[in-house]
C-alpha cells in the first residue's frame, strides 16, 4: 500500500489548476450522467436489444462494486494519508475505495460498447477513456492503483463474459434477468442485515450516516435491476418500439429521454428528502437511515422502469387498429 500511496503523492506533485480541471473532466466519463446517456443512446436510438444487454451488464457490475466495497471496507488514500494526499473532488469520493466504482462503471459501459458495436475507432476510444478515468481517480486522491486496476478488470471481464452468455441464452434472456433480480435482492438483504447489526460511527459519520453511505449504492442497483426486469417485460407487451436511423428523431428521443430520467432522479430525491432528511442521518437514527436506503432503491427502480418501459411509449408507432379507433 505504501508504494500506491507514494504513486498518488507523485501524481499530485504535478498538481495545478489546469490538471485539476482536466482530470475532473476525465473522471466524469465514469459518472452517472454519462452512463445514463450512453445506455439511453444504445436503447432508444441504436439497438434496443444491445441496450438491454449492456444495461443489465452495467447494473450487475455496479451492484458487485458496491457489495465488494461494503465487504472489503478499504479506506480511501486521502483518509490513509490526509497530510500527504488531497481529496480534490470530494463529491465523488464517498464510501470505501476498493474497487474503483468510476473506473469499473466506465470500463463496463465502454467495453460493452466496443464489444457489441465492433468498430475499430470505438474500441480505441473506449480503451483511452477507461485509462484516463483510472488515472483521474488516482490523481484526484480517491483511489489506489489496485482499486482502479481491479475495477477496470471487473468491468471489462463482465462486458466480455456476459456478451458470451447472452449469445448462448438467445431467447432465454428474460429468465436470466429474473434470476439476476432474485439473487441481487437476496444478497442485498443479507449484506444490509449484516451491516445494520454491525455498523458503527466512523470519523465524522454517525452510525446511521455510515449505514446509508455504505449501503445506498447496493440498493440503488437492486432497484435498477428490478426496474429493468419489469420495464423490459412491459415494453415487450405494451410498447414494442422500433429503432431507426433518422438523426433528428433520434436526437429528440435522446435529449428528451435523458431529461425525463434525470427529472425523475432529482424529483424523487426532493420528495423522498421530505420523508427522511439529513438531520435524521446526522443524529444517528438507524431506522430512518434504513428507510433512506430503501427509498434510494425505489428511486432507481422508477428511473430505469420509466426509461425502459414508459418513456418509449412516446415514440412507438400505433398499430393499425389503434389508429383506426383514434
Amino acid at each position: 500500500m505504501e508504494f500506491e500511496l507514494e504513486l498518488i503523492r507523485w501524481m499530485q506533485s504535478f498538481q495545478n489548476g489546469f490538471l485539476d480541471t482536466l482530470f475532473q473532466f476525465f473522471t466524469m466519463f465514469g459518472e452517472e450522467l454519462v452512463i445514463i446517456g450512453a445506455l439511453g443512446y444504445l436503447y432508444w436510438c441504436h439497438d434496443k436489444k444491445v441496450g438491454e444487454y449492456v444495461g443489465v451488464t452495467v447494473f450487475i457490475s455496479l451492484f458487485l462494486n458496491s457489495t465488494i466495497k461494503t465487504i472489503v471496507q478499504r479506506p480511501r488514500p486521502f483518509v490513509a494519508d490526509p497530510a500527504g494526499i488531497e481529496n480534490i473532488r470530494p463529491a465523488t469520493a464517498t464510501g470505501y475505495a476498493f474497487p474503483s466504482g468510476h473506473t469499473q462503471g466506465a470500463a463496463t459501459v465502454f467495453a460493452g460498447l466496443a464489444t457489441w458495436i465492433r468498430k475499430r475507432w470505438l474500441t480505441i476510444a473506449s480503451c483511452v477513456i477507461i485509462v484516463v478515468v483510472a488515472l483521474s481517480r488516482m490523481y484526484l486522491g480517491a483511489h489506489y492503483l489496485s482499486d482502479v486496476f481491479v475495477g477496470a478488470g471487473l468491468g471489462i471481464g463482465l462486458a466480455v463474459g456476459l456478451q458470451a452468455v447472452f449469445h448462448q441464452l438467445k431467447d432465454h434472456t428474460r429468465k436470466f434477468y429474473d434470476l439476476l433480480a432474485i439473487v441481487g435482492v437476496a444478497l442485498a438483504v443479507i449484506v444490509f442485515a449484516w451491516r445494520y447489526a454491525t455498523i458503527e460511527a466512523e470519523g465524522v459519520l454517525t452510525d446511521a450516516a455510515n449505514l446509508y453511505d455504505k449501503m445506498e449504492g447496493t440498493f440503488k442497483m437492486v432497484g435498477a435491476m428490478i426496474g429493468f426486469v419489469l420495464g423490459v417485460r412491459f415494453e415487450a407487451k405494451k410498447v414494442n418500439f422500433v429503432n431507426h436511423r433518422v438523426l433528428w428523431k433520434n436526437l429528440i428521443r435522446f435529449v428528451l429521454g435523458v431529461a425525463v430520467v434525470m427529472g425523475v432522479r432529482y424529483g424523487l430525491k426532493a420528495v423522498f428528502g421530505l420523508i427522511v432528511d439529513e438531520e435524521a442521518l446526522l443524529s444517528g437514527e438507524k431506522v430512518k437511515a434504513a428507510i433512506a436506503v430503501l427509498l434510494g432503491g425505489i428511486r432507481y427502480f422508477a428511473m430505469v422502469y420509466i426509461a425502459i418501459g414508459i418513456y418509449p411509449m412516446a415514440f412507438r408507432k400505433p398499430k393499425p387498429e389503434e389508429g383506426a379507433r383514434a
